[in-house]
């Protein structure tokens, strides 16, 4: 009798994997010069905030603390769950039957990883009657327009200003979110490579 094959345990798949879009772009936004790289040693962001890998913001008790690739990519995995428990809560504040596509949710993925739930709710009180309106084009444009979302910050003399950076990144998310909407009777053209996976 031959001896069957030993069953191999399947690999896990990794939660950024099953949102490659969005996680491409916190990457892209989140690395040394853009590189794709982590932070492994902690630095200031714009606004003063201590931050490590990819856009973890520390207290200043840790930033001595040199941290290993290892370490950045658990914690940039740990980051997307967070984000996408935010995503839920939003998605829980939708009229009763609707939800958030695959595409919306990787568009909104990056956003709440990079500016977070609470200041999103707080702030954004027109974007979260847009919400709760069930009209989501009107939420996105409160997210992600280059006036009126969530695109200031502290500039180099430290006042509040709209910043170029956050204007693109926006854009970029703003097209994640829109991905395959039918626009009058044109389906918009994905701007970035992408192989749906069920949620």
């Amino acid at each position: 009798m031959v001896d069957p094959l030993p069953m191999e345990e399947p690999t896990p798949v990794r939660i950024s994997d099953q949102y490659p879009a969005a996680a491409a772009l916190i990457r892209k936004w989140e690395s040394v010069d853009q590189s794709g790289d982590p932070h492994l040693i902690p630095y200031q962001d714009s606004g003063g905030n201590w931050t490590v890998g990819y856009g973890q913001l520390i207290d200043s008790d840790s930033k001595d603390i040199e941290r290993t690739p290892e370490w950045a990519e658990a914690n940039f995995d740990n980051q997307i769950e967070v984000a996408l428990e935010d995503v839920r809560k939003l998605e829980a504040k939708l009229p009763k039957g609707m939800r958030f596509t695959h595409n919306e949710i990787e568009g909104l993925i990056p956003i709440l990883q990079n500016v977070g739930y609470t200041k999103i709710t707080n702030q954004g009180i027109n974007a979260m009657e847009a919400l709760q309106d069930g009209d989501k084009k009107r939420f996105a444009f409160e997210l992600f327009d280059a006036e009126q979302g969530f695109t200031k910050g502290a500039n180099e003399d430290g006042d509040k200003a709209i910043l170029e950076g956050l204007v693109t990144r926006r854009g970029e998310e703003a097209a994640l979110f829109a991905r395959g909407r039918h626009t009058g009777g044109m389906v918009q053209r994905n701007l970035y490579p992408y192989n749906p996976r069920p949620i």
